[in-house]
């Protein structure tokens, strides 16, 4: 049952008198449970709701447009937490003091499917798991890490077999699709170790579209964690060499790639990034498969535009990550030189919060951008941020926020989405 909290104006649900306070217990004689359950049955064009009020069942009849909510606001869910105890967890590596939010362990399978959110599925009955099916809910996005029994008990902490591979056999033989990762842990779950997760994975390709293989990632805050050896340049090296057999011999039923490894495993190996066509249709790009591709691809498009000067001098500062900094020199700084008035740079952060291994950009704080560039800022008519470096409330994980960047250093910031002809417009102003 769901607790109603607000009504939306001109909504179905304000016509038939519907009452913040009301409790949903049924559409159409289907129980309620939560959120997805009202989504799901919403969608019909004639509906029954019946809603409890004061303890009275009050039922009404509700004719909609098929695609129109009914326009309840309900009460915020509970998001299931996770079970879990990874060993490579990064949430167990962060420091003390973030928003508790930072600090929770989702495993949610009704995020997966609505957000993309990654789960393991180790904590889904036989119950959940028909309704996974029942309501269609796909594609769902899972953390698999490995399919041999006693190297998952080794990553999550387990001591039983969670079953994996049967519940993997039940989704996809009942139509749900899957993308996959696997968090590379060296000397855990990489070598042959690897292989046969891959080739497990590939027994079902006519339902698991995508694998990503994304490297482990570890922060200086691993106080009373199992020791875990890092992802170093040799090593990223062979991963690049490994991706280019797997894409030679694994293809989902579509024909597209079936394996795909993240973008830090090319830029740490200082390995050329492959073609787009290496990444299909970008299916885990905003697990940082095939971000630096997109990137590349569509400033080719930009810098067709740009113009030959612009009217004023400018002189911006890029802020980005170690990581990828090279490729911004190499790819993006020799284009935008060639804008007269134009001066730019890149800036890349040292991660003090989190340590010298995190050198993404997305990881970057407030503290650590202004530590590092208040004794330059006044050099230059304005800043650019990264993408990904904020949430979604617009704060650092720091919980600073651009303003208060901008204001410490006395400079204006813009928040990058990789539309450089967007930041060449800003700079002509």
């Amino acid at each position: 049952m769901l607790k109603v909290i607000g009504i939306k104006p001109g909504s179905p649900a304000e016509k038939i008198g519907a009452l913040p306070g009301d409790i949903i217990v049924t559409i159409n004689d289907e129980k309620v449970n939560d959120f997805l359950d009202y989504m799901f049955y919403q969608s019909e064009e004639y509906l029954v709701v019946q809603v409890r009020r004061n303890g009275q069942n009050l039922w009404s009849p509700i004719e909609k447009e098929y695609d129109d909510e009914l326009g309840f606001v309900l009460e915020p869910p509970k998001i299931r937490g996770c079970g879990n105890h990874c060993i490579f967890c990064f949430i167990d590596q962060n420091p003390k003091g973030m928003r508790a939010p930072i600090y929770f362990h989702d495993e949610d399978y009704r995020y997966s499917f609505l957000y993309g959110n990654f789960i393991t599925l180790t904590n889904l009955t036989k119950n959940e798991l028909n309704r996974i099916v029942r309501q269609k809910l796909s594609p769902l996005y899972i953390s698999i890490h490995a399919t041999d029994n006693d190297v998952r008990k080794a990553l999550f902490c387990h001591k039983k077999d969670d079953h994996l591979m049967e519940k993997l056999q039940f989704l996809t033989q009942n139509g749900i699709l899957i993308h996959a990762q696997i968090v590379l842990v060296p000397q855990l779950n990489d070598g042959m170790i690897l292989q046969k997760t891959l080739q497990d994975l590939f027994h079902l390709r006519d339902h698991i579209l995508s694998v990503a293989v994304v490297p482990v990632g570890l922060t200086r805050h691993r106080q009373s964690l199992p020791m875990l050896k890092a992802i170093d340049t040799a090593y990223a090296k062979n991963i690049v060499v490994s991706s280019r057999q797997w894409e030679k011999e694994f293809h989902n039923i579509e024909g597209d790639p079936f394996v795909t490894i993240a973008d830090e495993f090319f830029l740490l190996g200082e390995e050329p990034l492959p073609s787009g066509t290496y990444y299909g249709p970008y299916y885990q790009i905003e697990n940082g498969v095939g971000l630096v591709r997109d990137m590349l691809d569509d400033f080719a498009q930009y810098k067709l535009e740009f113009p030959k000067s612009i009217p004023y001098p400018q002189k911006i500062l890029f802020i980005t990550g170690k990581m990828i900094k090279p490729v911004m020199d190499k790819e993006i700084l020799p284009e935008l030189k060639k804008i007269k008035n134009l001066t730019a740079e890149f800036l890349a952060i040292k991660n003090n919060f989190y340590g010298d291994s995190v050198t993404v950009s997305g990881l970057l704080t407030g503290q650590d951008i202004l530590d590092q560039t208040k004794e330059i800022a006044v050099n230059y008519n304005f800043m650019v941020l990264p993408p990904r470096c904020l949430n979604d409330d617009g704060l650092f994980l720091d919980n600073m926020s651009p303003d208060t960047l901008a204001t410490k250093l006395n400079l204006p910031i813009i928040c990058s989405n990789n539309n450089f002809m967007e930041i060449i417009e800003y700079a002509s102003k």
